[in-house]
């Protein structure tokens, strides 16, 4: 959006977009929104009324010529609004350029060190390890799909459930910091699909595992990029060395860059390897080195591990308090996480990041690391999580896989489609752990693997 034009239409209310509408109307801007995919009820819609005009997306609409569209990534670009603004040529900007650009405007993360990481693996496991790391010494506020997190001396108090990574909720826990009367030394947000601009450090874990947003007309990596594309001023990045595209475009930004990887490959910047339980994390002047607890899996978190470290490093974070927090480092619920319940072993692999790869993973850590019955509980809870859990993929894992499972358990309406022996097909989470209980006996594993927030 230029200087000094302040008409704009704001699409998509359902993820996040409400919280852009509201902050631009706020800050003087002439806002019109329209609900995309009709998800308002008539409640909601009364109320947003008292700010802007609401539109459903069957309402006849016409585009002013001084408006600018501000559309998420993901959106259709036959959508008709955004056809409209590309015949027209009016600006068209992502929710995520204009939450950075809101923010910077209003200044009220002014005098804080904001960081933001987006990626395609490893992005809540990574703000949630850099947040315990920090506040040894700083206090943080880390908003990740897990919630809205204060952590101070390496104790986290939840201050809010129930947020999305949306760019627009960025706005959303903000807001509730103001409420709550936080006034964190260190931001850390976890965004999905890309960085807003906000941060002065700019963090991408991976674009491994693309996939086709828009319709099918865009890879979700180039989205990832926005995190260079609207890097502030004097901002720096942190990018894993196997994002090529990523660091190209840097190079072409001239944005000061530091590399991680978690690969023995000696190419970045901070490199972490991972033998057994012992870690060491190597720069070009010294290594830290220390050792993880048992309890999880830590081949599932070597991203992690790497990333926080590298930022910890840029933020010249005390190496004691990286190697003391990564040696006391559990792993996160429901990111390969071993426990005991009622006298079985439940491998937890159930968050709103897990791909069919991951589920692979639990099945070899389950087969390697215990003896005993296998009962997979396997699907997803909620299939707009994160693109869902394709049912496709599924049904592969089991053709290939299936005769190392003893039992299997498959949640969610879509999983039904799958026709396997002698499965059990339930609705939710809950109901798998439930089922895969009474199919199961003591020293038997539960592997629980379903895509759903948590």
């Amino acid at each position: 959006m230029n200087a000094g034009q302040k008409d704009a239409v704001v699409l998509d209310l359902t993820h996040a977009g409400i919280s852009v509408a509201k902050e631009m109307a706020r800050l003087g801007y002439n806002v019109r929104a329209i609900d995309v995919y009709d998800t308002l009820d008539d409640a909601t819609i009364s109320d947003l009324q008292m700010f802007f005009p609401v539109l459903s997306s069957k309402d006849e609409f016409e585009l002013k010529p001084t408006e600018t569209v501000v559309a998420p990534v993901h959106l259709d670009p036959d959508f008709q609004v955004l056809k409209s603004a590309r015949e027209k040529r009016n600006p068209v900007v992502t929710h995520h350029k204009m939450v950075g650009q809101l923010i910077n405007e209003s200044e009220r993360l002014a005098g804080q060190k904001v960081i933001e990481i987006t990626g395609t693996k490893a992005k809540t496991s990574t703000a949630s390890l850099l947040a315990d790391i920090i506040s040894r010494k700083q206090t943080v506020l880390l908003h990740t799909s897990r919630g809205l997190e204060y952590w101070k001396e390496g104790i986290a108090t939840v201050i809010h459930k129930g947020l999305s990574i949306a760019p627009g909720s960025i706005l959303m826990a903000i807001e509730i910091m103001e409420k709550e009367r936080l006034r964190p030394d260190v931001i850390i947000f976890e965004t999905s699909i890309g960085g807003t601009g906000c941060a002065d450090i700019g963090v991408i874990t991976s674009l491994e595992l693309d996939y086709r947003i828009a319709s099918g007309t865009a890879w979700a990596s180039d989205a990832k990029l926005q995190m260079v594309e609207n890097a502030k001023a004097d901002s720096i990045l942190l990018i894993s060395s196997n994002a090529e595209k990523a660091i190209g475009s840097t190079r072409k930004k001239n944005i000061d860059t530091i590399t991680f990887s978690d690969e023995a490959d000696n190419v970045a910047d901070v490199n972490v390897m991972i033998k057994g339980h012992e870690v060491s994390i190597h720069r070009p002047n010294s290594t830290i080195r220390t050792t993880t607890t048992e309890g999880f899996d830590v081949s599932a978190y070597t991203i992690a591990i790497a990333a926080a470290s590298a930022i910890a490093i840029a933020l010249g974070v005390d190496e004691d308090d990286i190697s003391g927090t990564v040696h006391d480092f559990k792993g996160l619920t429901g990111r390969m996480t071993k426990s005991e319940l009622e006298s079985r072993i439940l491998i937890d692999n159930s968050n709103s990041g897990m791909d069919i790869l991951s589920v692979e993973k639990a099945l070899d850590y389950a087969l390697t690391s215990e003896e005993g019955k296998v009962v997979i509980v396997l699907g997803e809870e909620a299939e707009q999580v994160c693109e869902g859990l394709p049912p496709e993929n599924v049904a592969n894992l089991l053709h290939r896989r299936g005769k190392m499972i003893d039992k299997v358990i498959l949640v969610g309406t879509r999983m039904r489609d799958i026709k396997y022996d002698n499965a059990y097909y339930v609705r939710s989470l809950e109901e798998g752990i439930e089922t895969a209980l009474i199919n199961s006996t003591a020293c038997d594993i539960i592997l629980s693997c379903v895509k759903c927030f948590r």
